[in-house]
């Protein structure tokens, strides 16, 4: 077996707990043993919809986690609908950086095959015809994975083990019964006691709580829902009031699963208990296939039947019910709905006609006008959003609006899969157009892939193709493609696009978005004629593609474009030039504070530096801009500036580091998918950096050119910014004081763990992604020679003592205060100056 590369495997993700784990003691222990079976590499968890699948997965997935050195890793399917998606969903939940076009499963059996880890599926049922054949494949491809999924129906594949997870145990007779031995009723104790703390279950209340749980059926989901009832009134109003319910709702679809009726049942006794406005938000809410904020919610929900200073109040009711989960660890705080909780709030929503109930596990069609305006209005919602940070997203809140974006992806996702697929022009041109605002803000190098970028952006085109007065949208969207085949040295498909892009251009003319898709669309073509052609004339054509942005004052692609133009400097302009070029642009983004923008400035300029001047100050400049992208998740430049230290090596006599650093560079662009070395300027520079090393080495030259591109990738960063002299195990590095051997995102990300803050609290602090936040608490423990978060606190503790400590709390809670102050302000259009 390969050596573990545990950087960014081992600790794996389950999410945590939020309150007790209640019973199944005997179920737990019988499904611990069958998965410690080698012959079983698939456990299925079945049962009916809320009878407790995914919690017993994550009591199992979190006790099994240490028999598995790559971690155990959750994917939770439930938000996703679109059935081809289901490769793309368990590739994000991965430490996987693959931002390639390659199919998902291809991806997976790749870098799963070496791995020895726990993929645990949540709610597997609605995608079983495409989940099924991958799950196989990866069982086939990768002899150490294993997989737990939960799902209400089995997935019927081969190798598949079966455990049925039932409702809790119930009292018979509740009279006679010791209630409190049944897990039910503990279920029902254990919540009703958080919703009110001098709750207990006594002699009295005792026969009533066993009577509401063997009413309820033992579904854990229906009992969650209950046990807050007990704030407002008594054990035996509760019971009265569901028996009441039932006799009139149970005889309205005899023939429903009885497990399943019973939880539609709690749904509808839930929905009745709720204010008119809670129902009707409720309904509208479902519309999120991921988290939402309460500006969303509002913006989503509210309408001339509900206001939107209503929201904030019926949200805190809803959550008081358990209709929605508030995160407060997020900043806002953003709000989830359980699937089978959405899944009914979609079904009100469908049906909305006077008080009927929702047709259970059906939906009608054509969808209610209702449905239709609040879908919508969530694409209007995501579209003026993501319009809006494509036009202002070159500044110090560059990285904010990034990081905001990918909250809402799972929401991105859903609405670009409902337009792609509606027959109207209206869905189509929305979809379209929000693909195209997300292209312009970089969503897909930091959320998403590349490959993921590309397709989404083809699919919109797909849906326009029939309205000629779409012409120009078509257009843009056609060279933001091309533009991301380009980024992932993907030639062949570059080229079609750009074909496709010249037949298309005669019909596109005017001002305003159609003078837009044309500068787009030179947009392309200059970097097409850079990076496929090497054409000398490219930067000319840069230079008028920014000119006409300027006159046209476009900041959605002007910056991108004034970055390429450097960068064209760089490589191809006299020395005179590519320094006053590169420079000129690196002041301007320095100015503008943009942390992104600012370090491809600084690598342009490096390029110019390394032609034309100092060696050793490109240095400087290259470990700069790859230290501001690693530390905050931009791992494709990050190949970019690993590259070019290589470059530099060989300029400065240093042979045998260039090779391990081509080494390492090669072995990132197969972690993430990219042919960048296909590029022309990039080609020229490899081919004449690696020959000078094979010329200095001889046949030590590929020896050390393949250590390089087996070392971990945080060993082969670190390399690159010089923070270990010797990458050779068998040499000596020189000793480094303890107090630099971290980044400053990496002190940063300690001091918040020395404060006690969660993974996730620390990336909404930070605007991190979570997958960065654990890079960087894995190369922290890597470099401290820690194993354990409570050490990197003491750590801190000890380098900065208590004074310092205080300080640097101070420092992390004025951050909190800020991003609250920003988001309970009075902003008029979706995100303030």
């Amino acid at each position: 077996m390969t050596e573990r590369m545990a950087d960014g495997w081992r600790d794996g993700y389950v999410p945590a707990e939020l309150n007790g784990f209640i019973g199944r003691r005997e179920l737990l222990t019988s499904a611990k043993a069958r998965l410690a079976d080698p012959g079983v590499r698939l456990l299925s968890l079945t049962g009916a919809g809320g009878t407790g699948k995914t919690r017993l997965a994550m009591r199992l997935a979190s006790e099994a986690r240490r028999a598995h050195p790559d971690g155990a890793w959750w994917v939770d399917l439930a938000s996703h609908t679109d059935p081809a998606s289901a490769g793309r969903v368990i590739l994000d939940a991965l430490p996987i950086d693959d931002v390639s076009a390659r199919e998902s499963g291809d991806v997976l059996v790749a870098e799963l095959s070496r791995r020895a880890a726990l993929l645990v599926l949540d709610n597997c049922e609605h995608l079983v015809p495409t989940l099924a054949p991958l799950v196989v494949r990866l069982l086939r491809g990768c002899p150490e994975l294993r997989i737990i999924a939960t799902s209400r129906v089995p997935l019927r594949c081969a190798g598949e083990h079966l455990i049925d997870v039932p409702p809790l145990s119930v009292p018979a007779a509740p009279e006679r019964a010791v209630v409190t031995e049944y897990e039910a009723v503990r279920l029902f104790a254990a919540r009703a006691s958080a919703a009110r703390a001098d709750f207990a279950i006594t002699p009295q209340n005792a026969p009533d709580a066993a009577r509401l749980v063997g009413m309820l059926d033992g579904i854990p989901l229906a009992i969650e829902l209950a046990a807050p009832l007990v704030r407002m009134m008594s054990v035996a109003e509760i019971v009265s009031m569901l028996s009441d319910f039932r006799l009139r709702t149970l005889t309205e679809d005899v023939h429903a699963p009885a497990r399943h009726r019973t939880l539609w049942d709690s749904f509808e006794w839930s929905h009745r208990l709720c204010s008119p406005a809670e129902r009707l938000l409720w309904a509208r809410l479902a519309v999120f296939a991921g988290g939402f904020t309460m500006d969303a919610a509002a913006a989503v929900a509210a309408d001339g039947e509900l206001d939107a200073g209503q929201v904030p109040m019926l949200l805190g009711e809803l959550a008081a019910k358990s209709i929605i989960v508030p995160d407060t660890d997020s900043i806002p705080t953003r709000y989830t709905m359980l699937a089978t909780v959405r899944e009914y709030g979609l079904a009100r929503l469908g049906a909305r006609a006077g008080d009927r109930p929702a047709p259970e596990g059906r939906r009608p069609a054509p969808p209610s006008v209702d449905e239709t305006a609040a879908h919508r209005r969530l694409s209007a919602y995501l579209l003026d959003r993501a319009e809006w940070c494509s036009r202002h997203w070159y500044g110090q809140d560059e990285t904010r609006y990034l990081w905001e974006a990918c909250q809402d992806l799972p929401n991105h996702r859903a609405v670009l899969d409902r337009c792609a697929a509606s027959t109207t022009p209206e869905d189509a041109e929305a979809g379209a157009r929000l693909a195209a605002a997300l292209t312009a803000m970089r969503l897909w190098f930091f959320g998403g892939t590349l490959g993921e970028g590309m397709r989404t952006l083809l699919r919109a085109e797909a849906a326009l193709a029939g309205d000629p007065a779409a012409a120009p949208l078509r257009l843009t969207v056609l060279a933001q493609a091309g533009w991301i085949a380009l980024c992932l040295g993907d030639e062949v498909n570059a080229e079609i696009l750009a074909r496709r892009c010249r037949a298309l251009a005669p019909a596109v003319s005017g001002d305003g978005e159609a003078a837009f898709a044309l500068a787009v669309h030179r947009f392309f073509t200059a970097t097409t004629a850079l990076f496929v052609h090497g054409d000398p004339d490219a930067l000319a054509l840069w230079a008028a593609v920014r000119d006409e942005l300027a006159a046209m004052n476009d900041t959605r692609v002007l910056p991108m474009a004034e970055m390429l133009h450097a960068i064209a400097a760089a490589f191809t302009a006299p020395a005179r030039d590519a320094l006053a070029i590169t420079d000129r642009h690196l002041a301007d983004a320095g100015a503008h504070g943009a942390s992104w923008a600012a370090a491809w400035a600084q690598w342009a300029r490096a390029v110019a530096e390394l032609r034309h001047g100092d060696p050793a100050s490109a240095v400087t400049m290259f470990r700069s801009a790859l230290r501001a992208q690693w530390d905050i998740g931009e791992r494709w430049g990050s190949v970019w500036c690993v590259e070019s230290l290589a470059w530099c090596a060989v300029a400065r006599g240093h042979h045998e580091e260039a090779a391990l650093l081509l080494g390492a560079a090669r072995n990132m662009q197969r972690a993430l998918g990219v042919a960048i070395h296909r590029l022309r300027p990039w080609a020229e520079a490899h081919a004449a950096c690696a020959e000078q090393a094979r010329s200095a080495l001889g046949d030590a030259y590929d020896v050390t050119e393949s250590y390089g591109a087996e070392m971990e990738l945080d060993a082969a960063i670190d390399l690159a910014l010089s923070q270990s002299s010797s990458p050779r195990a068998d040499v000596p590095a020189r000793p480094r004081p303890v107090n630099r051997l971290l980044t400053d995102k990496q002190h940063a990300v300690a001091e918040l763990i020395a404060q006690g803050k969660t993974d996730k609290q620390i990336a909404s602090v930070l605007f991190l992604s979570p997958r960065t936040v654990q890079s960087h608490v894995s190369a922290a423990l890597r470099k401290l020679g820690f194993t354990s978060r409570a050490e990197i606190a003491a750590w801190v503790a000890e380098q900065n003592g208590a004074a310092t400590a205080a300080s640097s709390y101070g420092t992390a809670e004025d951050d909190r205060a800020e991003r609250r102050r920003y988001w309970t302000s009075d902003r008029s259009t979706p995100l303030a100056d």
